[in-house]
């Protein structure tokens, strides 16, 4: 069933991230999504800008999971038929797109830090598309196997 396996160097031996320890690093990722959205929202009710720079701390750690999730290459992935998407490539998918979540969150962090315009929009920004992520994580995660 798994006759591929994404690795950087052919002959240099990997772990291997089974289905099992994938999904476990993306319920981690969920969790934490759902804390620097916490935080961000906590922070608007508290007047509390530091509480929000938490928040957006926390989605730039999970760009550098999802980065490490992505540049190992150490996912099995099912061979590709007519089937539908396996729930593997949808879990890489979702670790791209929240590399790139992590770039915005870093940029919008850097205009709140130096107070420059369009700082506010910035982070309502980021708290839609981490929803969004936050539910695709969940979409894939009540995938059967």
């Amino acid at each position: 069933m798994f006759d591929q396996k994404l690795t950087l160097l052919p002959n240099t031996k990997f772990l291997i991230m089974g289905s099992g320890l994938l999904i476990g690093i993306t319920t981690v990722s969920q969790y934490l999504l759902f804390l620097g959205i916490g935080l961000i929202f906590f922070s608007w009710i508290e007047k509390k800008e530091k509480l929000q720079l938490a928040g957006q701390a926390i989605f730039v750690l999970l760009g550098l999971l999802s980065l490490w999730v992505i540049l190992t290459n150490t996912v099995l992935i099912p061979e590709v038929t007519e089937s539908p998407l396996s729930k593997e490539l949808k879990i890489l998918s979702y670790f791209k797109f929240l590399a790139l979540f992590s770039a915005f969150s870093l940029i919008s962090s850097l205009l709140n830090v130096f107070r420059l315009r369009f700082r506010k929009l910035s982070v309502y920004l980021e708290v839609f598309v981490g929803l969004m992520l936050f539910f695709m994580a969940f979409g894939i995660l009540q995938m059967p196997k």
